[in-house]
């Protein structure tokens, strides 16, 4: 539950510069891709958190492209992905929708857009229908976005045309879009490789969590903050990570520090955030055991609660 809807843009011209480039050329027409130092649609701190993340786990870094489909979809309504220019012979990549909460839109997130896509997989930030959707209609905004990211994968005019593996799809989501996240996991199951709830809360606006999810299989990262007031962690992402089935593989991470916003462009963290994100992505998505460390090795002082369960 986002209160503040303040675009977060900020220009940064000499991005370019930090850009590795794989040798390749996209065709596409310029109205539908932005030059990834269009003012606000590029976040440097995106990244440069992908550069840090690249240097330790030895991950090819991508120069990364930016679209926006037109979405004639019911669950929501517009979208944003960001993408990775790999060679054509390269294998297609995963790809991760991330939901906003309440009252949020996509420009509130793009960080994580070139932090993932940066690191090899398209990420798409939606808008809800309406910016105070309620908890049902972000869960059907989480199914209908993993739908559309794999339609988009088959049409001939997409810039990432063959390019997602259905097989490796995740979701995300902030506050109200991450107490969703999970509901929407249950139903999606085995289509879905990974879901993290970023400082999720956990039903309809109001009421308390008096549920479970013992029938989720989706491997589950919840965020949480000690400080969060809106989603206080005990009746929120604590209860709902408790109630995960305990053959799931899982992890609870708490901040000792930063507020309900924290997984926005404005978060006080997000390096340790996105790490971890992209770390599970990997582990889940894409089998890659040397993420790992990323759950069993971490800087104490910086979480008042850190679990997990692989």
């Amino acid at each position: 539950m986002l209160a503040v809807t303040t675009k977060f843009r900020a220009q940064f011209p000499a991005l370019l510069s930090l850009l590795l480039l794989v040798g390749i050329s996209l065709t596409a027409s310029q109205n539908t891709l932005a030059q990834d130092d269009d003012p606000g649609r590029y976040r440097p701190q995106g990244r440069q958190i992908a550069q840090a993340v690249g240097r330790e786990f030895s991950e090819t870094l991508y120069e990364v492209r930016i679209y926006d489909p037109a979405p004639a979809v019911a669950g929501f309504s517009k979208a944003t992905i960001f993408y990775p220019l790999t060679l054509s012979f390269s294998p297609p990549y995963a790809a991760v929708v991330l939901v906003p909460g309440y009252r949020a839109s996509q420009e509130n997130y793009d960080w994580w857009g070139p932090a993932l896509a940066s690191l090899g997989m398209a990420v798409m930030i939606i808008d809800t229908n309406a910016p105070d959707d309620a908890f049902e209609a972000r869960k059907q905004a989480h199914i209908a976005a993993v739908d559309f990211i794999k339609a988009e994968s088959l049409k001939a005019d997409s810039p990432i045309k063959g390019r997602i593996d259905p097989n490796k799809i995740a979701i995300m989501g902030h506050s109200l879009g991450g107490g969703a996240a999970l509901a929407a996991a249950v139903e999606l199951g085995d289509q879905i490789k990974a879901v993290i709830p970023l400082l999720p809360y956990c039903c309809e606006l109001g009421q308390s969590f008096s549920g479970n999810y013992a029938n989720l299989s989706v491997p589950t990262l919840i965020f949480a903050s000690a400080e969060d007031t809106v989603a206080a962690p005990d009746k929120h992402a604590r209860a709902l990570f408790d109630s995960i089935n305990a053959g799931t593989p899982r992890a609870y991470v708490e901040f000792a520090h930063g507020n309900h916003n924290m997984a926005s462009n404005s978060g006080e963290d997000l390096m340790a955030m996105g790490r971890l994100a992209l770390a599970w992505i990997k582990l889940n998505a894409d089998g890659k055991s040397n993420f790992t460390v990323a759950f069993t090795e971490h800087d104490a002082e910086k979480f008042s609660r850190f679990d997990y369960q692989p």
